[in-house]
């Protein structure tokens, strides 16, 4: 009997202990908030391009703007859709009754929860991801008001880039600069191609004319995104560290803290071995398509910054 006393005060115990236990983890937790995730139907910015193509340059010139605000790379993003393009195809989605609009629903809401609260809210809501340009049919898809700005970049420029500061870009090895050249062909091919067919809701974006007219660029650009010009734009190193945040996992962060000059137009002269420029239009044919002058190692880049320059592009510049 007293066995059975001493069994029933120990369960009670645990009980009690169990409890508050319980009681300690509910007030650690604390209660999430009720939010509204933003419509797909959002007005947002994309700016995308290869890596090195200057869209840390062009994403702090959006965020000086007052109404605008990209923030930094999320780094997710683009991982993430190719993740969901991969589970579109999987048998088990399309035999779950997940649909494609689903899916869409689901994705878009996602991006939109990561792109809209990774920074202070804004008007127009921004995002640069660079790899975001590979995915522009579905970004369409999924946002049909947004805009997208395509950076565009001397593909010697961007691949000495990436080789003086080591910057890790997945598919560019740095020890074969032939690979990286040819891998830069691929992806600006389909990038361009892909800007090309958006019915007008892409902008191609040269940096070597961004650096040299910047005003007259920049008010191309706030025209195609429908906002107004702001001077602040045109002095976004001002405002680092206030309406332009940057984070120290961006390669471009110390460069853009600087004023916009003409230096890195020239950075790649005498890095390259001149037999390998004399096969840069079996390499990536794509430069001269551009209209970059391939015939020259050390090129002149006052072409980009005529004043006929929109007048005589080829179909995919």
């Amino acid at each position: 009997m007293k066995r059975c006393k001493i069994l029933e005060i120990e369960i009670q115990n645990l009980k009690l202990s169990e409890n508050l236990v319980v009681f300690e983890e509910q007030k650690q937790i604390p209660e999430r908030e009720s939010r509204k995730i933003l419509s797909n139907d959002e007005p947002l910015i994309f700016v995308g391009g290869i890596p090195r193509s200057g869209t840390t340059l062009m994403r702090a010139i959006l965020d000086a703007h007052p109404n605008v605000r990209c923030g930094g790379e999320t780094m997710m993003i683009p991982n993430f859709l190719s993740w969901q393009a991969s589970w579109r195809k999987s048998d088990w989605a399309n035999n779950t009754g997940i649909t494609r609009k689903v899916m869409d629903d689901a994705v878009s809401a996602f991006m939109m929860e990561i792109i809209a609260k990774h920074g202070e809210m804004a008007d127009r809501l921004c995002n640069k991801d660079p790899y975001t340009a590979l995915w522009l049919p579905t970004l369409q898809r999924l946002y049909p008001n947004s805009k997208f700005i395509l950076m565009i970049r001397d593909a010697r420029a961007i691949i000495h880039s990436m080789i003086e500061r080591k910057v890790p870009v997945v598919g560019y090895n740095i020890s074969d600069e032939k690979q990286m050249f040819r891998n830069w062909n691929t992806e600006i091919r389909k990038m361009t191609t892909q800007c090309m067919m958006a019915g007008g809701n892409c902008l191609k974006v040269y940096y070597e004319r961004l650096i040299q007219r910047p005003k007259d660029e920049i008010e191309r650009i706030c025209q195609f995104l429908d906002i107004e010009f702001d001077e602040r734009m045109l002095k976004h190193e001002e405002f680092i560290g206030v309406e332009v945040a940057l984070s120290s996992q961006e390669f471009s962060a110390s460069q853009v803290k600087n004023s916009i000059n003409n230096e890195p137009l020239t950075s790649w002269f005498d890095c390259f071995d001149m037999e390998l420029l004399s096969k840069l239009d079996r390499l990536a044919p794509f430069l001269k398509l551009l209209g970059y002058d391939t015939e020259s190692d050390k090129p002149s880049y006052d072409y980009f910054a005529s004043d006929d320059f929109f007048e005589f592009r080829s179909v995919y510049s």
